[in-house]
């Protein structure tokens, strides 16, 4: 039986219509304000990095159409900012620099036309902390150290200066009102609306204008803590960078002063929602826990710089970090990733210095003292990354310091480690290469850890033809890109990486460069 044709014509689709591109300084702000928005909506992924890119471009052009407007050009600046998140993993600090400092120049221009504009400042601040971080990291520019360190002291004296505006703002605001200022402001009130219905009575209402400032939100204790916790941050890796060891302590003690200052806000802060505020709830458990990191960075920041004075280990500082991170994913957060790595890298760190001890005294670790708690401290790091990757299996961050981590434990001179040397290693290749696969491109780590792995499994574990597997490794990574000096450069800066492991790939790979 034949089916029933439908003999219609079809409609034919008309062709959307393209997009007129924006041409005025109004135009320019609305698209730019939109895909802002949409990059917001996406957070992370290539569509937010395309609705951010837009959205720098148009700010960009709306700057050029009009460059006197401050809140165009603070934007332009904080949406630039954002874009370094965006680049690949593989990204070398001198590049999320240069996006760095681009933000830096914006800011500094939104400053220059309004002095006073406290968010412009903020960012400013957050921006030069970044660079500094960065300038540490580098190997390419020159007196880094140095340019490091003035930029901390600007962000500082930002920051400061931030927190007075807020300051002074809050208690303005929330200051209770006497009874005389009441009755004036009622009085003020009154004769106002009486003014403004005359006015509605006899003109119409004025035509809508295109402004760019956007909604000012009022000073709150959070945004009063923020501001303590980046300066208390800011003053714990200036301090960290300080030759001198008093002038360092001084330091700390004024980031701990913040974070006084911000627990004292905390306790200002509502502990339910309501109405008016839907998030208070929320915010004030983000900032118990915001306040915990900041303190336990600060706590082994300080034991770290301690040991390094006086090559003692003051455990005290140690364990109060480990407290602060473990009340976040005990009571808080367990899902706290960040959380969780930062308690390994401390565990970590507190059992780094513990060894370095027994080795400026040329003796070995004790299996029953010494040797124990390092191995304890090494074991309850490794879960603290473990129940991170569990919940980000693909954070090639965390896969290379577990790969360390496995390392670090096979090479200790103790029984329990060289009963399970064959296991953890085996374990670091894992980690190693899962986080190769996760992006080929990286260059700074997974490959070498990868590489030393096979080497030890030989070497140490009598494994036979794994040094082969080590050199393919090694072939593999400068097919995309490595090379000799980088080699070196990486092999310098690793404590992991074995001295006898780096000799064998300088001999095997990089026996004709130059160098």
């Amino acid at each position: 039986m034949r089916r029933n044709l439908d003999k219609r014509a079809k409609k034919t689709k008309a062709p959307a219509k393209k997009k007129k591109e924006p041409e005025t300084f109004e135009e320019f702000m609305d698209e730019a304000i939109h895909n802002e928005e949409q990059g917001e909506r996406y957070q992370t992924g290539d569509k937010a990095q395309r609705n951010y890119e837009r959205a720098a471009d148009m700010y960009g052009k709306a700057s050029a159409a009009n460059p006197k407007d401050a809140d165009c050009v603070y934007n332009w600046g904080r949406v630039v900012f954002l874009l370094v998140n965006f680049l690949p993993l593989h990204a070398s600090p001198e590049e999320k620099l240069e996006k760095v400092d681009q933000s830096i120049e914006k800011f500094r221009v939104a400053l220059d036309l309004e002095p006073n504009k406290t968010d412009a400042q903020f960012n400013l601040a957050q921006a030069l902390h970044q660079r500094s971080e960065l300038l540490q990291e580098t190997t390419e520019i020159e007196n880094a150290y140095a340019a490091s360190a003035v930029a901390l002291q600007e962000a500082i004296t930002l920051f400061d200066s931030v927190y007075d505006l807020q300051e002074k703002e809050y208690l303005e605001l929330n200051s209770p009102a006497t009874t005389d200022e009441k009755e004036e402001t009622e009085e003020q009130q009154h004769n106002h609306d009486h003014e403004e219905s005359e006015k509605s009575a006899t003109t119409s209402p004025p035509s809508e204008e295109f402004t760019t400032v956007t909604k000012v939100e009022p000073t709150t204790a959070y945004s009063l803590i923020e501001t303590l916790l980046s300066t208390s941050e800011t003053m714990t890796t200036m301090a960290s960078m300080l030759a001198s060891y008093p002038a360092s302590m001084d330091l700390f003690s004024r980031a701990k002063s913040k974070l006084a200052a911000a627990e004292k806000w905390y306790s200002q802060m509502p502990n339910e929602s309501t109405d008016d505020n839907v998030d208070a709830e929320k915010q004030k458990m983000t900032a118990r826990i915001q306040i915990n990191s900041k303190e336990s960075a600060m706590y082994a920041a300080m034991a770290d710089r301690s040991f390094l004075a006086t090559g003692v280990v003051d455990s005290a500082l140690y364990e109060r970090s480990v407290e602060q991170l473990n009340e976040i994913v005990t009571k808080y957060d367990k899902k706290n990733v960040e959380a969780l790595c930062d308690r390994g890298d401390v565990l970590s760190s507190f059992a780094q210095a513990i060894r370095e001890v027994a080795d400026k005294k040329k003796t070995s670790l004790n299996p029953d003292t010494d040797g124990k708690e390092v191995w304890k401290l090494y074991a309850n790091a490794m879960k603290s990354f473990q129940e991170a990757m569990a919940l980000e299996p693909k954070n090639t961050q965390i896969l290379n310091k577990m790969g360390d981590l496995s390392i670090t434990r096979a090479a200790l001179d103790l029984p329990v480690a060289q009963r399970n040397q064959r296991q953890l290693l085996d374990n670091a290749k894992v980690y190693y290469r899962n986080a190769v696969q996760v992006d080929r491109d990286v260059l700074t780590s997974g490959y070498l850890g990868w590489a030393m792995t096979e080497w030890a499994l030989e070497e140490w574990a009598d494994v036979p033809d794994k040094k082969e597997d080590a050199i393919k490794i090694i072939e593999a990574w400068i097919k995309r890109g490595g090379n000799g000096a980088l080699f070196s450069n990486l092999a310098d800066d690793n404590e992991v990486l074995d001295e006898d492991f780096v000799e064998f790939i300088t001999d095997s790979c990089f026996a004709d460069d130059e160098d």
